[in-house]
C-alpha cells in the first residue's frame, strides 16, 4: 500500500458490497444476449448453474489463501513456484487486472458516446473516464471500498425499481416449462454466464485484508448470490419484454429493453439515459478494483516503484491499449480472451496452486496443515 496508508482492513458489510460491485458493474449490459444466444428461454437456468459454479470457484481460492493468510497470492507464487515462474505469474495477474480495465474502460466509452455523446471523440471520453478512476484510487484501496459501501445501495436501489417499470410491459407468454430442449443448450451458455461473474478473484490480491477471515466465504458467497439475483431480474426482465430473437440482435439489449418502458417516456423523451445515469456509478466501481488491483500487483511484484508510481505509469497504456480496437467485434475478440483467463483463475489456477502445496507438503517443503493451523 502506500506509504501513508494504515493496513486496510475489510468488515462483512465492505467485503459484501465490494464484491456485488466488482461483480455487476458491468456484465449485465450484455448479460441477456450472451446467456440467450443458446439457452434462449432457460437463460436464467444458467445463471442459477452459474451461481453454483462460482461457490465452488470460491472454495478453491479460500482454501489456497488459507494457507498462506497473511499473503497475498504475489507473495505466495514465488513461495511454490520459484522465483522466475512466480514472477511469471504475477505479471500475468497484473495483465489480466490490466486487460481486464481496458475492455472495461472501452465497453463504458463506447455506451456513452452512443447513447449520450455522440459527437464527442472516444479518446476524450476515456481520458475523462481514467482520470477519475486515477483521484478515486489515489489514496488506496478503503477509499475505493467506501465509495462501493456508500454509493452501491443507492444506485442498485434506484436501478432495479426502474428496470421494475419494465415488467410493467411484459408480455408473459414468453416463459415456458424449463429444459423443453434439454440441459445441454444451457450447459452450452454456461462459460459466456460465468463471464459476467468475473471479480470476485480478487481475493487472491485482498485475502489478506479480510477482518473476520473465518467467514470471508459466508460473506463473498452473499455478495455472488446477489449479483446472480440481480442478473436473473435482468435476464427475465429482457425475455418477457424484448424476447429471445430481439435480444440476440441486440448489442446492449437492457438499453433497449429500457427504451420500451412507456410510463417513463412520458415524462422522459430517451427513458434509456436514466438508466445510463444509473447504470454508470455502478461501471466505475468495477473499473475502480481492477485498476487499482493492476496496480497493486505491479507494487507487490517491484516494491521499490510505489503503488500511485505504478498508477500513473499504468494509465496512459491503458489508454492506448483501449483506443486499439477498431470496433466493437474486435473488442469483443478481447473481451473473450479477457473472460477465458479469468475462467481459469477461476478454478484451473487454484487447483494448481492447491497440487502445488501437496507436492510442496510431501517434500517437506512446507509446515503441514497441524503446524500451520489449517485445514489444507
Amino acid at each position: 500500500m502506500s506509504g501513508n496508508e494504515v493496513r486496510p482492513s475489510l468488515t462483512p458489510v465492505q467485503l459484501v458490497f465490494l464484491i456485488f460491485g466488482v461483480i455487476i458493474g458491468t456484465g449485465f449490459i450484455t448479460l441477456p444476449r450472451g446467456v440467450m444466444e443458446k439457452a434462449r428461454e432457460d437463460a436464467w437456468l444458467t445463471i442459477i448453474l452459474a451461481i453454483g459454479f462460482c461457490f465452488f470457484s470460491l472454495w478453491l481460492i479460500l482454501r489456497i489463501a488459507r494457507v498462506f493468510p497473511g499473503d497475498t497470492v504475489i507473495e505466495y507464487n514465488v513461495k511454490l513456484f520459484g522465483r522466475t515462474v512466480g514472477l511469471l505469474f504475477n505479471l500475468s495477474l497484473a495483465g489480466y487486472y490490466l486487460f481486464f480495465t481496458i475492455t472495461g474502460i472501452r465497453v463504458m466509452a463506447e455506451v456513452v458516446r452512443s447513447e449520450m455523446l455522440p459527437f464527442t471523440p472516444i479518446e476524450v471520453i476515456i481520458g475523462s473516464m481514467l482520470l477519475i478512476l486515477l483521484y478515486s484510487s489515489w489514496d488506496g484501496l478503503m477509499p475505493i471500498v467506501r465509495i462501493h459501501e456508500s454509493g452501491i445501495p443507492s444506485s442498485i436501489f434506484m436501478l432495479v425499481f426502474f428496470l421494475m417499470l419494465a415488467y410493467l410491459e411484459a408480455d408473459w407468454y414468453e416463459l415456458r416449462v424449463p429444459f423443453l430442449d434439454g440441459m445441454t443448450s444451457v450447459i452450452q451458455s454456461l462459460p459466456n454466464t460465468v463471464y459476467s461473474f468475473l471479480g470476485y478473484e480478487i481475493l487472491f490480491l485482498y485475502y489478506p485484508f479480510i477482518a473476520k477471515k473465518e467467514k470471508a466465504y459466508l460473506h463473498t458467497a452473499i455478495g455472488i448470490g446477489v449479483s446472480g439475483i440481480f442478473y436473473i431480474f435482468v435476464v427475465l426482465g429482457a425475455l418477457v419484454t424484448l424476447g429471445p430473437d430481439v435480444t440476440i440482435a441486440q448489442t446492449y439489449p437492457v438499453i433497449t429493453m429500457a427504451k420500451t418502458i412507456e410510463i417513463v417516456r412520458q415524462f422522459i423523451e430517451r427513458a434509456e439515459l436514466l438508466l445510463i445515469i444509473l447504470w454508470l456509478p455502478l461501471a466505475y466501481t468495477t473499473h475502480l478494483v481492477t485498476f487499482f488491483s493492476t496496480a497493486f500487483a505491479l507494487n507487490r511484484t517491484f516494491p521499490r516503484i510505489s503503488l500511485r508510481w505504478w498508477m500513473v505509469l499504468s494509465l496512459p497504456l491503458i489508454f492506448v491499449l483501449s483506443l486499439v480496437p477498431e470496433n466493437l467485434i474486435e473488442m469483443e475478440g478481447w473481451l473473450n480472451v479477457v473472460g477465458a483467463i479469468g475462467l481459469f483463475l477461476l478454478i484451473g489456477y487454484p487447483l494448481l496452486l492447491l497440487t502445488c502445496v501437496f507436492v510442496r507438503r510431501k517434500l517437506g517443503l512446507l509446515p503441514s496443515p497441524e503446524q500451520k493451523g489449517d485445514s489444507v
